[in-house]
């Protein structure tokens, strides 16, 4: 491939990303300050009167963590984040952010929401944590939901490592740090960035590069707005294996996506981390780690205790539906 191929991608137009715009109701907010902390990026500050308000240069990706915080519905979305062109353009421009649909029964008639969809729909990340260890016995049943969890032909190819030692947290923290550091000055650098070529040529992975990972996630890594393991005394590593049947990172995503689900309902809470993928290029770590060929880190989890409420339910992009209904003449577009 080469630079002109993938200049759409590493070079969006400008003008053409626009970040998330919030909107504060003084006359409801208590200054309590925790959109603040909720929001991963840093985006909000107090003004002088103690209100929250968003940065003049900031990145945000419309998460609604802020939203999720306030107690008292002070925050409401402006304009989501979205593209309007380009190799990242969001379609349609840009997509609209809903509720879940109202539930209903079998028979049409309206219903209420069960156990198990309001455990999906509340669930939300959580980055702020107590100083408070997890019990082993619980972490325990978090990796026994994702052993448990299905996998194409059974294959199962899943590993769990288990950190709780604050230095090689520290250590996996500082690793990450460095290599992310790497990539951000390549990419921010009009002439390096085209050395990113025969890297993603080695690992075709867009998403790695989309705005919202290399400019808001990276950056707020690197300025120090985002502890790369949100110092959360639980991390759970998962490796893949690469031999896996449809490869290893869909099982994952299912195994991962159980493990996190027990976690709340145990009262603790459980963020997603892709970033550890990148101890894959740093073999000293690997290797202390145990992972080895055919073994990769495909991601992992931390786990503990929140400190303040941090879950809810949010709006989310919603795309056009399309049913292949018996008896319809072609497909039907739901909007």
């Amino acid at each position: 491939m080469s630079w002109e191929d993938l200049k759409p991608m590493l070079r969006p137009e400008p003008g053409t990303v626009h970040m998330g715009v919030m909107r504060l109701e003084r006359e409801k907010c208590t200054k309590c300050g925790l959109c603040i902390q909720n929001c991963p990026f840093r985006v909000w500050e107090a003004d002088e009167d103690g209100y929250p308000r968003q940065k003049q240069e900031y990145e945000c990706f419309s998460c609604y963590n802020c939203m999720v915080a306030c107690q008292r519905g002070a925050i409401s979305v402006a304009d989501p984040y979205h593209v309007d062109e380009g190799f990242y353009a969001t379609q349609p421009h840009p997509l609209p952010f809903r509720l879940p649909v109202p539930p209903r029964d079998a028979k049409g008639n309206p219903d209420e929401w069960n156990a198990v969809e309001r455990a999906v729909f509340n669930r939300r990340s959580v980055r702020n944590f107590r100083d408070r260890p997890v019990p082993e016995t619980l972490v325990r049943r978090v990796l026994e939901a994702g052993r448990f969890a299905p996998s194409a032909g059974n294959c199962q190819p899943w590993k769990f490592i288990v950190v709780t030692n604050k230095a090689l947290i520290d250590e996996m923290n500082k690793a990450v740090y460095n290599v992310l550091n790497v990539i951000s000055m390549m990419y921010s650098n009009d002439a390096l960035v085209q050395t990113l070529v025969p890297a993603y040529e080695a690992d075709p992975k867009p998403g790695t590069y989309d705005p919202r990972i290399i400019v808001g996630g990276v950056r707020a890594v690197l300025r120090g707005a985002l502890p790369v393991l949100l110092n959360a005394p639980v991390v759970i590593v998962i490796a893949g294996d690469t031999r896996a049947i449809s490869g290893p990172e869909i099982n994952i995503g299912i195994c991962g996506q159980n493990m996190n689900l027990v976690a709340n309902s145990l009262g603790i809470k459980a963020c997603w981390v892709g970033f550890t993928q990148v101890i894959n290029m740093v073999p000293p770590l690997l290797d202390k780690l145990g992972v080895h060929d055919p073994w990769k880190i495909c991601t992992s989890m931390v786990l503990g205790y929140p400190k303040f409420k941090q879950d809810g339910v949010v709006a989310r992009e919603f795309r056009p539906i399309t049913w292949f209904r018996e008896g319809a003449e072609g497909p039907q577009i739901e909007e």
